[in-house]
């Protein structure tokens, strides 16, 4: 499968989170300074929708139901995919740093400083990294498939 770096679309985020409120606020910030934004409840939802669309950038909730953000986030760079990724979380900082060590771009906390996070969001998109061959695995969540 070709990486989803060459089939990035220009300033559309996708926002996975399973809190309504949430996602509408992070719709609208982002919606406000020019991003297209294109949405997923879970990760589930974000993989499949990704299959068929093109974005710059995931933004994804940490705990949400059938397949959380830190398992999306693994399937993601096990297959080699080096789409932007920034976690958010309003429960863990431990989970972000998580997040982090299994491919995430940035974590963040909730609720969401606006201008720190467009900072990091202008940050990630011009990441031009394209390799995330040491990124760690925490045996603790199985196989990818495993969702």
């Amino acid at each position: 499968m070709p990486s989803l770096l060459s089939r990035r679309a220009v300033n559309r985020i996708l926002i996975v989170e399973d809190d309504e409120a949430s996602k509408f606020l992070i719709r609208e910030l982002l919606e406000s300074v020019g991003y297209q934004t294109v949405t997923a409840g879970n990760g589930r939802e974000a993989l499949e929708l990704l299959q068929s669309s093109r974005v710059s950038a995931i933004v994804t909730d940490l705990r949400m139901p059938v397949v959380n953000g830190l398992r999306l986030i693994r399937a993601l760079r096990e297959r080699g995919d080096t789409i932007p990724i920034v976690a958010i979380s309003g429960v863990n900082a431990d989970q972000l740093m998580l997040a982090e060590d299994y491919g995430a771009n940035a974590g963040l906390t909730k609720p969401l400083d606006r201008e720190e996070f467009l900072t990091v969001m202008r940050k990630v998109l011009s990441d031009t990294r394209d390799s995330w061959s040491d990124v760690w695995i925490h045996p603790e969540f199985g196989s990818v498939g495993d969702y």
